[in-house]
């Protein structure tokens, strides 16, 4: 059986599709990230501490950050790949399966 139904296959190309783009570029940019962190030595250019990392923040109206901050993003990051990789990647695989574009 198909579903071929106009709504449902509207909100399939408009919708699901695009949330498993969105998975799939957010785990892969965060990948980029994890990777980029090691090679650079992350934690050694800033520590898990409270301090603000001045980043033009205070003049441009953005929410200050700390290296408190960026360590817990690091942390979140490290989760998400070991979630989606868990079991031989099933999670990952359930969004690959679906995902037609990695670059949104």
């Amino acid at each position: 059986m198909t579903i071929e139904n106009v709504e449902a296959v509207k909100f399939s190309n408009e919708r699901i599709r695009v949330a498993a783009n969105k998975i799939n570029a957010a785990y892969k940019f965060g990948n980029e990230v994890l990777a980029e962190w090691t090679a650079n030595g992350g934690a050694s250019l800033i520590p898990n501490t409270s301090d603000n990392i001045v980043d033009g923040s205070a003049i441009d109206g953005r929410h200050p950050i700390t290296g408190v901050d960026a360590n817990n993003i690091i942390n979140r990051l490290s989760e998400l790949k070991a979630d989606y990789e868990e079991f031989t990647s099933a999670k990952l695989n359930t969004i690959l399966a679906v995902a037609t574009n990695d670059r949104v």
